[in-house]
């Protein structure tokens, strides 16, 4: 389905098999077919199932893999955090570019080779096929962000803000590139700049949603859609690669059976546009890195007591956001974190004191709210403590 705002917004197919469903048919299918085709749907479906000896074993048992299989390879030894996988994966990346035949595929391969090697503690390693990676393809995230990182770890402020001035140059504008910029200049000490090139207090926004047609409040509206996502067949605990921790996600919620899951994407596509209107001519980079059309990737996350999200920036967006369907009463009226959202910058990254400099804004869940901002702010939420479940729906539109 396609919608007409100040951007065309695309949204999600449905999906009417779960990922279990897809991947016992694809199973058969290659057992009956083994053909290339066949293993590589399997292969990434059961990465995105966290099922990496799996994948490992149907890549590893196949001869003459192509640079999208070997990529798939490195993908899945990093996956499982062991030591003795480092070397496998970066073996697979060297494969995957010297299958590689464009910039990109090469700039791909490189940034997995680099990940890999800063593993193995070759920074300097890393480093050279990072920098590779963003001079074949000035558009590659991953690069992007691990060679901020290692500029981060070892003070070299100057340097990040040097490499993100010169992509800038050459037209890239994506999250990690925003990010950095925000991380380089709190790390080098001008807070002032780094909330500035953040831009959260001036782009992001906070509403109540209203009811869709047919319902007479949202109240009632949200009552009923979380009985539709709690008894979603796709749900999952916890998943790999993500910002959650002892959660509960449904990863595509959108099916012939989620009625009330479309009515809201409808609803939130209806405030985006307003939303991006009003940004688009506030002369921030990152609105004028708006893209013409975009992806709308929408997900659920579930948490009890325990469940929260690490500090992260949405890769791939350009405009994130959640919309709360259920807030137990505890965080909805609460005076103290538990539960919140919040906005600041990672301990990990730029320090404690940096951290605590650069400050925390904390946003208080309330059921119907819809709250979106840029995808380069990084964010968090903290554990409730509470018996109830925290249900939310996330999303990131993503430039096509």
């Amino acid at each position: 389905m396609m919608f007409s705002t100040t951007m065309k917004i695309e949204t999600e197919s449905e999906k009417t098999l779960t990922v279990a469903q897809e991947l016992d048919l694809l199973r058969v299918a290659y057992t009956k077919s083994p053909s290339r085709v066949f293993r590589r749907q399997l292969a990434k479906m059961l990465l995105l199932d966290d099922r990496f000896d799996e994948a490992i074993a149907i890549l590893e048992d196949a001869e003459g893999l192509d640079y999208r299989e070997e990529m798939l390879l490195a993908q899945a030894y990093l996956s499982r955090e062991q030591a003795i996988d480092n070397r496998r994966s970066r073996d697979a990346a060297e494969r995957a570019l010297a299958l590689a035949e464009s910039d990109a595929e090469r700039a791909a391969a490189l940034a997995a080779r680099g990940k890999c090697e800063k593993r193995l503690g070759d920074i300097d390693g890393a480093k050279a096929s990072l920098a590779l990676a963003l001079l074949l393809d000035p558009h590659n995230k991953d690069a992007c962000k691990r060679l901020a990182a290692i500029a981060l770890e070892r003070g070299q402020t100057d340097n990040l803000l040097k490499l993100t001035d010169d992509l800038l140059t050459q037209g890239t504008g994506h999250a990690r590139l925003f990010g950095a910029r925000v991380l380089a200049y709190a790390q080098a000490g001008d807070i002032a700049t780094a909330h500035r090139i953040d831009g959260f207090k001036q782009l992001h926004r906070k509403e109540q949603l209203p009811p869709p047609p047919g319902w007479d409040n949202i109240e009632q509206f949200n009552a009923a859609l979380a009985e539709e996502l709690l008894a979603h067949p796709g749900m999952r605990y916890e998943r790999y690669g993500s910002a959650s921790e002892l959660t509960w996600r449904v990863e595509n919620p959108a099916r012939p059976d989620t009625p009330l899951f479309k009515a809201l994407i409808s609803g939130i596509i209806e405030k985006l546009g307003k939303h991006i209107a009003a940004v688009s001519s506030s002369g921030h980079p990152w609105a004028e890195a708006q893209p013409d059309s975009a992806f709308l990737r929408n997900w659920c996350v579930i948490t009890e007591s325990t469940g929260f999200e690490t500090w992260h920036v949405h890769q791939f967006g350009w405009l994130s956001g959640v919309y709360y369907v259920q807030v137990p009463e505890s965080i909805a009226n609460g005076t103290n974190r538990d539960g919140c959202l919040a906005f600041g910058l990672p301990d990990d990254l730029v320090g404690a004191d940096v951290s605590a400099k650069y400050g925390e804004h904390l946003v208080r869940p309330q059921s119907g709210m819809l709250m979106t901002f840029p995808s380069h702010a990084y964010h968090r939420t903290y554990p409730h403590g509470s018996g109830e479940k925290r249900i939310c729906v996330a999303f990131d539109l993503r430039p096509i």
